[in-house]
């Protein structure tokens, strides 16, 4: 084993596996567009003479396209809308302070750092505001 490989990195660059997946994931969403649209266009008579005659009725050509557009434009409108409702008022007192806070303890050894808490929020806005020079 030689040592002075690289390590295999994790990259968005595209291999060769990556690449034949993709072309042929491509491959079959445009197929399968144009065979959409030509149930979509051609009428029916001409889909019987072909042989194809177990089809879904044309209404859901266009059916399933605008149901597909209309959930995209509630989910955006929604999603948002519900994270809005599960967020408390700005005066409520669970956006101060929660059960996992951490009071300051004022004991702190000659040099040392003080221990890791939570700030009060009054006590950073009368430091903040209170005793500014303007």
């Amino acid at each position: 084993m030689n040592t002075s490989e690289t390590p295999r990195q994790n990259t968005p660059s595209p291999t060769e596996s990556r690449a034949n997946y993709g072309f042929a994931l491509y491959l079959a969403s445009k197929t399968a567009f144009v065979v959409y649209l030509a149930w979509a266009i051609i009428p029916n008579n001409w889909l019987t003479v072909i042989g194809l005659t177990y089809l879904p009725q044309k209404y859901w050509a266009i059916a399933i396209p605008v149901w597909v557009c209309c959930v995209i434009v509630v989910i955006a409108i929604l999603y948002p809308a519900i994270n809005m409702l599960l967020v408390p008022p700005m005066n409520d007192r669970r956006i101060l302070t929660d059960s996992f806070a951490r009071p300051p303890i004022n004991e702190v050894r000659l040099g040392g750092i003080p221990t890791v808490s939570d700030l009060d929020l009054s006590g950073v806005c009368k430091t903040l505001y209170l005793h500014s020079n303007n």
